[in-house]
């Protein structure tokens, strides 16, 4: 299964017949972001789950897909195909589509994920929303709907079979089936985390193209203010789609089942290639604000090769005021048997150095207060062979400071998204250069 690559970010997609900038609420959802995408994900999630996901547009009068080609709510489940036979006496719609659809225009309302009840249970829908943000206010543009919580949640099969007025023999066994099928609680809590991830970094990309489009049409801000902007947004997103690839990656590890593991595969690469838009993007929105002086990358980053990672004794100390990210990457160092511990700001980090030697220190360049180059700057002065085991993660890649750092210090890096394979090159170079410096 693979993307379609046929879309491409046009600005003139985001403008009126008079070629003026659409207000953010008129402007259509697949002018700034690939539909393929959207649906790649609803198959994902659907296989995943083993239950059902649905992707509906911004529409308060209709269930509208995501694309016209497309159904809004992929099933997976036998007993969800069931339930699906029910009609609303007043719409005609499948039940099940009807009870999506309200979850999906309740979550874009209210603008934050929500949980729901289905004509088969209560508290059975998990919904995330995708908001277009500009100058400070959320617009609904779609939302993500998934069957994610126990099948305990669903009603008994009697009860179920009620609802049918002739009776329903089959839905007995369909009921064992998806009961058989269904997840655990633990692993579907981690399933509504990655929904919400996705929705969110869906968001962040929207946002800042709608951004991308206000500058080039110029009705942008003056371009310090914008680079700002693009440099937090670019920052966020980053951090989202690292820890959607890292979920996935980790969740594939830990589980052994065929039917699980091939939606995993498929969102890890889905994020891979999400990362990779992005990166494409960051370069695109540096070049047009003329902010790279001499061209090119800064430093270049670990590059990956079959070497293994150099573990046993080492200890490491990842600094990140996003937890999420932070303990994302200290759970997958220790699966490659790392010993790893974890700071949340770059005092706590200080703290920690000052009592603990540590092989590597993996810092997020940009943290409220103390970063990760003021954190540098600091040993640099006081104990330069600290300074000198320190490498970064960085999500801001357009901030002039954070270039001028990287070049002056030529400290090793990875931009965010980055891979789990990513990250484990980055440190085996990271402490391999480090032995080197002692011996």
């Amino acid at each position: 299964m693979t993307l379609e690559r046929e879309w491409t970010f046009d600005v003139r997609r985001c403008a009126d017949a008079s070629g003026n900038l659409l207000p953010p609420e008129r402007v259509p959802l697949d002018a700034l972001l690939d539909p393929q995408r959207l649906v790649q994900a609803q198959i994902c999630l659907s296989a995943l789950t083993q239950m059902e996901a649905s992707v509906y547009l911004y529409d308060e009068a209709f269930p509208t897909p995501i694309r016209p080609d497309r159904e809004p709510m992929l099933v997976h489940s036998p007993l969800c195909r069931e339930l699906n036979a029910l009609r609303d006496a007043t719409t005609g719609f499948s039940r099940c589509l009807g009870d999506t659809w309200r979850a999906s225009l309740r979550a874009m309302r209210e603008r934050q994920p929500i949980a729901a009840d289905c004509v088969g249970g209560r508290r059975t829908l998990w919904s995330c929303p995708i908001l277009l943000v500009s100058q400070g206010r959320a617009y609904p543009k779609a939302a993500i709907t998934v069957a994610a919580f126990p099948i305990e949640n669903f009603f008994a099969e009697d009860v179920l079979e009620a609802l049918f007025p002739g009776g329903r023999p089959s839905l007995r066994e369909s009921h064992r089936r998806a009961r058989e099928m269904a997840l655990a609680r633990e692993r579907l809590d981690q399933v509504r985390e990655m929904v919400r991830l996705m929705a969110e970094a869906f968001s962040m990309e929207i946002s800042l193209r709608y951004e991308m489009a206000r500058e080039q049409m110029g009705i942008a801000h003056r371009a310090a203010a914008l680079v700002e902007t693009l440099s937090r947004m670019a920052h966020e997103i980053n951090n989202r789609l690292t820890s959607i690839h890292l979920h996935a990656q980790l969740a594939r590890q830990s589980v052994g089942a065929p039917e699980v593991e091939e939606p995993l595969e498929l969102i890890k690469r889905e994020a891979r290639s999400a990362i990779e838009d992005v990166r494409a993007l960051t370069r695109y929105v540096r070049r047009e604000l003329t902010l790279a002086e001499d061209g090119g990358e800064p430093v270049a980053a670990a590059r990956e090769d079959g070497a293994e990672p150099l573990a046993g004794s080492k200890s490491i100390l990842v600094v990140d005021d996003e937890q999420p990210v932070a303990e994302l990457i200290a759970r997958a160092l220790r699966a490659a048997q790392y010993d790893v511990d974890v700071a949340f700001d770059g005092e706590a980090a200080r703290s920690l150095i000052e009592r603990k030697r540590y092989d590597l220190i993996i810092a997020d360049l940009r943290m409220p207060g103390t970063g990760g180059i003021e954190l540098y700057e600091h040993f640099q002065r006081v104990a330069p062979s600290i300074a000198r085991r320190m490498v970064f993660l960085t999500g801001d890649v357009l901030s002039a400071q954070v270039l001028d750092f990287l070049r002056e210090t030529g400290s090793l890096h990875l931009p965010k998204p980055c891979t789990l394979e990513e990250l484990l090159a980055l440190v085996r170079v990271a402490l391999e250069r480090g032995e080197s410096s002692t011996s």
